[in-house]
């Protein structure tokens, strides 16, 4: 019987030294989760068994239990790593058509593919909501290299002074004569294309008192009919007239529309794509006070096409897309997975897992929804692998193999000394 006993203390102290040498084999693995041996005593079944006389046959593992308790978090610099502080796993799926299999991980080492997806080292694809909707299935997430269409300009904003002590000019107004205009300022617009055009404004003032009247021009580089520079030059376009009261407040004048631009490059501009009106509407946040005339902010809403510069993850699991022409784009929200028990997970090696009977379905939400963790950016979940803890377990179940292969010894001594009996 003690060979039977020996046979099962040397099995169960083998695979507990597996699992803990395959736990000090991932001590520096992003996201492994070290396991525990369980083990359990055997007993023979038996009818009518005298319950003070049972002899046991042994030990078996009952169960290899991971622990998923977090590991310490660390910077790496790479704006595209995650981590989740707390409960809870990536989702990541193949990128081969048909496979719908779901993978769950908790290594968050990402980067982006060729074609802009989120995938891990081993090219599986991250999955989140678009934006920031947190609702639906959850999609690849993939992050555009460029912002696609430019967006027009629609809209200015200004807010300037103008010099009360300015004279009222008298002459015929010239775009290429200082003298026949009091301020002049430009911004900088863009067409559907992206391309940028100067928006010189020209202000004369016509009349002192209350009210004090300053006419307004326009002249936009590339459109033919208001740029002096154009062959043959353009006359700037009158948009009309602002009015400021005896204690230099605007009364009336703003907002003022530069209305039928057309382009010389059959690009559009003066609204949204696909619905440009050719208007560019200007609001004016003025006064007009004994200072200097000065512009303080000026402001538009077009942009240039852009590419991508940098990205960057929230810690609610939103990955925001920078690019070179400002625009910063929220392009979609990681999804979490969470399980009643993950330990009925099955592990599929490349610090993968994938659902069970046992776990149950992971349930997607987005991070910190109910006990979901947060997300580190930039920064990678390191294994929880306690070292100090292993190679002492790792002594402990060397001793339990040497004892185990005593005991078979000395009942091999026993047998000896019967054969040798007669």
């Amino acid at each position: 019987m003690a060979f039977q006993q020996g046979l099962s203390g040397l099995s169960s102290s083998s695979q507990a030294l597996d699992v803990i040498s395959h736990n000090v084999a991932n001590a520096n693995t992003t996201g492994f989760k070290a396991s525990q041996t369980v083990f359990a005593d055997v007993y023979s079944a038996t009818l009518g068994a005298d319950p003070y006389k049972q002899v046991g046959s042994g030990s078996r593992v009952a169960a290899i239990r991971q622990n998923f308790s977090q590991g310490s978090i660390t910077e790496t610099g790479n704006s595209l790593d995650m981590a989740i502080n707390g409960d809870g796993f990536f989702m990541v799926k193949r990128p081969v058509l048909g496979d719908n299999q779901m993978y769950y991980t908790r290594a968050g080492e990402f980067q982006l593919d060729k074609d802009g997806y989120v995938t891990t080292a081993t090219g599986y694809q991250l999955l989140g909501y678009p934006g920031t909707a947190g609702a639906g299935d959850a999609v690849p997430i993939k992050v555009p290299y460029d912002t696609g269409t430019p967006r027009e300009t629609s809209t200015v904003d200004m807010t300037f002074n103008l010099d009360a002590n300015q004279p009222v000019m008298t002459g015929t107004f010239n775009p290429n004569d200082p003298k026949t205009y009091n301020f002049s300022t430009t911004v900088v617009t863009y067409d559907s294309l992206g391309i940028a055009h100067n928006l010189n404004l020209y202000f004369v003032r016509t009349a002192s008192g209350n009210p004090s009247t300053w006419d307004v021009y326009g002249a936009l580089s590339g459109d033919p009919a208001t740029d002096p520079a154009a062959t043959p030059p353009g006359i700037p376009a009158n948009l009309g007239t602002l009015e400021f009261d005896a204690s230099g407040a605007l009364t009336s004048g703003s907002p003022l529309a530069f209305s039928g631009i057309t382009l010389a490059n059959g690009a559009t501009i003066g609204g949204p794509v696909g619905a440009s009106d050719g208007t560019i509407d200007i609001n004016f946040t003025a006064t007009q006070f004994a200072l200097a005339s000065s512009v303080n902010t000026i402001s538009q809403d077009g942009v240039p096409a852009g590419e991508l510069a940098g990205v960057s993850v929230t810690k609610e699991g939103q990955i925001q897309a920078r690019y070179t022409n400002g625009n910063v784009v929220t392009v979609g929200t990681v999804a979490i997975a969470s399980f009643r028990n993950p330990n009925g997970l099955v592990s599929m090696g490349d610090n993968l897992w994938i659902s069970s009977l046992e776990s149950g379905p992971g349930v997607a939400g987005t991070p910190g929804a109910g006990t979901r963790g947060f997300i580190s950016g930039g920064s990678v979940e390191a294994s929880n692998v306690d070292l100090t803890a292993e190679l002492v377990n790792m002594i402990v179940q060397q001793r339990a193999y040497q004892a185990n292969a005593q005991s078979i010894k000395t009942q091999d001594q026993i047998l000896q000394t019967v054969i040798n009996l007669r």
